[in-house]
């Protein structure tokens, strides 16, 4: 349902990303191919902030009703296949979704400076 936070959703971390578009990049059977990256982890984007708010260790999140006007325009739940990348490239996300917001919120404490 609309604004309740339970949609679904998987989350590939850049690194993973990267590597898949090297891989790509490099092989000849990429020749002409489309790939979907994905993650066997699929997540409700309420689960999903509250393993940002544990893993900032602060925070707080409130569901609210998605817009009426908009309601035609929202995905729901989204996630990808990516077994095509998978068997042609042998391609898998590396890091959890847990590791890639750890690294994430890592790398902005570091350089959040540069972002103000």
């Amino acid at each position: 349902m609309w604004g309740d936070g339970l949609q679904v959703r998987d989350f590939n971390y850049v690194d993973d990303v990267t590597d898949a578009m090297l891989m790509a990049a490099l092989s000849e059977r990429s020749n002409g191919q489309i790939y979907n990256l994905g993650s066997p982890e699929r997540v409700t984007l309420k689960d999903l902030a509250a393993l940002m708010i544990e893993v900032h260790g602060k925070g707080e999140y409130a569901i609210v009703p998605f817009p009426e006007d908009r309601k035609p325009i929202d995905i729901g739940d989204y996630y990808a296949d990516y077994s095509k990348i998978r068997d042609a490239l042998n391609w898998n996300p590396r890091l959890g979704l847990e590791q890639g917001l750890t690294r994430t919120l890592q790398y902005y404490y570091q350089f959040i400076r540069e972002y103000l």
